[in-house]
């Protein structure tokens, strides 16, 4: 008898990435604890607080750029996804640098908008495409699909809410043109696609590669109220720099990075056919709730509601019943050509003396 070999264990190299993770971690708390103090405390004075601001958050998103750039040389089953996010880590530092040299080089008010602004929502478009090429539990075109829609619909009910609430109001008070006017509202609106791509994604993806994307969506979540409260100090006049919320950019962009050197390491994540699961059936109505209630009390108030918080409503409608459809059609095909999976998981048919029925031709 053969004695039986031992599976493929992991590598030297990942093994060495698995002991050295820990401390890029510790490494990356420090860094973004050390920020956030200098921004509360001062030290050194305003200009050098300012310095520290400036380059803080151009390093953390070169660390992160490098980290993807790594990640995705690394790895090979989902390397698309990190050279996406990379690039996008790559357009926000170069919008940071072009804010650093008004601020550090020409010694001026940094211009709103400006050349830096760019860089910063260039590199929102680049993110999408990381996060939608992500790996899920599911490899089939109308999962993938449905993702999108699911994240659609999200975003489109948190975008509506905001609308409705805050952006709508700021938006109408006419502080400064309109070109000052969209770009103010761009930042929280992309955040807003973002955060709920992330959420879309990890309630589909698998147990595997979790704990990796968790980082990335952390990352971005601190990233989106940095980004949030920047527009509307922007937009009321109101923003410094050495504000303590510049430490959600540099802890973004850090966890992201984390995330990125998580997955060299990290178990591939396995295409399987799985049956969704019930937070990924529900999660997203949870936001179109928020519509409606936010219809109901500005209707119940006698509030006037404008016309494109309906044409937003209206679109809402339609992507959610283009949801159902996709889905319908997809239970449809599935019961029309069963996955090659549930028939492993039973076995092939077996007659009455119990050998194997050839299927087919």
């Amino acid at each position: 008898m053969e004695a039986s070999t031992p599976g493929p264990g992991p590598s030297l190299h990942q093994e060495r990435h698995e002991r050295l993770f820990p401390w890029a971690a510790a490494a990356a708390g420090l860094a973004t604890l050390v920020f956030l103090l200098w921004m509360i405390f001062l030290f050194g004075g305003a200009r050098l607080t300012d310095a520290v601001d400036d380059l803080g958050e151009l390093v953390a998103a070169l660390v992160a750029a490098a980290a993807c750039g790594l990640t995705a040389v690394r790895v090979s089953s989902d390397r698309r996804c990190w050279w996406w996010l990379g690039a996008s880590a790559l357009a926000w530092g170069a919008g940071e640098a072009a804010w650093s040299w008004y601020d550090l080089v020409l010694h001026v008010t940094v211009p709103f908008p400006s050349y830096a602004d760019i860089g910063f929502l260039s590199a929102v478009p680049l993110a999408v495409v990381g996060l939608l090429l992500f790996p899920s539990s599911s490899s089939r075109a109308a999962a993938r699909v449905q993702s999108v829609l699911d994240g659609t619909i999200i975003a489109g009910s948190l975008i509506f809410a905001s609308w409705a609430t805050i952006l709508g109001p700021l938006y109408h008070s006419h502080r400064g043109g309109i070109l000052k006017q969209t770009v103010s509202l761009a930042y929280p609106a992309s955040d807003v696609v973002m955060v709920a791509l992330v959420i879309i994604l990890f309630a589909r993806s698998g147990p595997r590669g979790r704990t990796s994307l968790l980082l990335v969506m952390a990352g971005i979540v601190c990233f989106a109220v940095s980004d949030s409260s920047f527009s509307y100090l922007t937009e009321v006049n109101s923003y410094g720099m050495g504000s303590f919320l510049d430490t959600g950019w540099v802890a973004g962009y850090l966890l992201i990075g984390l995330g990125a050197l998580r997955s060299v390491y990290a178990p591939a994540v396995q295409a399987t056919e799985t049956r969704a699961s019930a937070l990924s059936v529900v999660t997203p109505y949870v936001p179109v709730l928020a519509v409606l209630a936010v219809t109901a009390v500005e209707l119940l108030t006698g509030h006037h509601m404008e016309t494109v918080s309906w044409i937003m409503a209206f679109a809402l409608v339609l992507l959610v019943l283009g949801r159902h459809v996709l889905i319908l059609l997809d239970q449809a095909a599935s019961r029309r050509h069963p996955e090659d999976g549930d028939f492993d998981q039973a076995g092939p048919p077996t007659g009455s003396d119990g050998r194997r029925v050839l299927v087919g031709h």
